[in-house]
């Protein structure tokens, strides 16, 4: 039968219910800063006995803060820390090119995409894109396909995107999709009323 899963379902229950389908595998999460959604997730999940937890994030303290309360509630469980800025594609590089050089991880069962910020001021990543669209869509686009080989290894992989309701205050300006108009002009076109 069916479990009933809703809204009032905790991590702890999730866990406890697909046991079965965490233990032993290998799950990289992103942004699991101590108190945020990621951090939640991988402790959560840590009760269910992953073989490896690679915790990834651009506070490399925040990143070991995590990981340390992960092995010290569950010493069986192997946890990595991987610096990633999702905000500088070299440093998305440079992370990928470190998971995939590991040999004692040949595969990624599951990736969650779950970094992001959200209502910074106006500015551009190191590439030059707007904040918020290169950490929070081009970065884990490019990480995901860098790392594809290893999460395609895996017997059933899973990508999880984490994202926000935002998507339904506006679309992508695909021809100022660095957000150079300006915010005062787009909230005139957008919503005239």
């Amino acid at each position: 039968m069916a479990p009933q899963l809703g809204f009032e379902t905790t991590g702890t229950e999730l866990v406890a219910e697909y046991a079965d389908h965490i233990k032993g595998k290998t799950i990289l999460v992103t942004g699991v800063s101590p108190g945020g959604l990621g951090a939640a997730f991988a402790e959560k999940t840590a009760a269910g006995a992953p073989a490896l937890l690679i915790l990834a994030g651009r506070n490399t303290a925040k990143v070991q803060q995590t990981a340390d309360a992960i092995t010290a509630a569950h010493p069986g469980v192997g946890v990595k820390a991987l610096e990633l800025d999702l905000g500088s594609f070299k440093s998305v590089r440079k992370a990928a090119e470190t998971v995939n050089g590991w040999e004692d991880a040949p595969k990624i069962d599951v990736l969650v995409n779950n970094a992001g910020v959200m209502a910074t001021p106006w500015g551009k990543t190191e590439d030059g894109f707007e904040t918020q669209f290169g950490t929070n869509h081009l970065g884990p686009f490019l990480f995901t396909n860098l790392v594809i080989g290893k999460v395609m290894a895996a017997e059933a992989p899973r990508i999880v995107m984490v994202s926000s309701d935002g998507h339904r205050m506006g679309h992508i300006r695909w021809t100022d999709y660095n957000f150079n108009v300006g915010l005062e002009v787009f909230l005139v076109v957008s919503f005239p009323h």
